[in-house]
């Protein structure tokens, strides 16, 4: 007999990325990003190498300044990790589907993934006893019975709504903690700040 509520690591990924493709997607291209258009992107596709899911979207202000998403999902955790990270290219753009003939790597490599702040995490300013204990994360969070389970992606599902709806807000917590490395259209650093 069992005491507690399981569900398997299959079952977690799926409600996971299912939470992310209903709401988050949605957010996002609400407020002017759009799914990767470099030729390297997997966004939202079975990754075995991480057995996980990946989606990457981007956001063109100004015609200089890329903002971009990245969003892991990987079997084995509770996590949905959500990245922000902002690059000041050294030419302007017209349309971000000019960066369609580039790879893009090189915006997730170091020295440019230095910049990356994890959304629900290192925005956050304290003791991180604090924050881990009381303010809410992008996680399924501890559950016991069925109802539980429920509860609690529910619960993510909400904080991923709302938090990809006012994805701004974020963006300004990340020029309050870092500047945008000035880069090329291919994510090669000219000028690291």
């Amino acid at each position: 007999m069992k005491i507690f509520y399981k569900v398997s690591d299959k079952q977690l990924l799926k409600d996971r990325n299912e939470i992310f493709k209903e709401v988050g997607i949605s957010a996002l291209e609400t407020n002017g990003f759009v799914p990767s258009v470099f030729k390297s992107s997997w966004n939202g596709e079975y990754n075995r190498s991480i057995k996980g899911y990946t989606y990457e979207y981007y956001k063109l202000k100004e015609g200089k300044y890329l903002e971009h998403i990245d969003i892991s999902i990987v079997s084995g955790d509770k996590w949905i990790k959500v990245y922000l990270n902002i690059f000041e290219l050294i030419s302007p753009l017209n349309s971000i589907e000019e960066l369609g003939k580039y790879e893009g790597i090189n915006f997730s490599m170091p020295p440019n993934n230095l910049t990356k702040m994890r959304l629900r995490s290192d925005d956050y300013k304290g003791p991180p006893l604090f924050y881990m204990l009381f303010l809410p994360e992008h996680k399924i969070g501890s559950f016991y019975t069925k109802a539980g389970y429920i509860s609690k992606v529910l619960k993510l599902k909400k904080l991923i709504e709302s938090d990809m709806g006012h994805i701004d807000e974020f963006v300004k917590k990340w020029h309050n903690i870092y500047k945008a490395n000035v880069t090329d259209w291919e994510g090669n650093i000219i000028k690291e700040i």
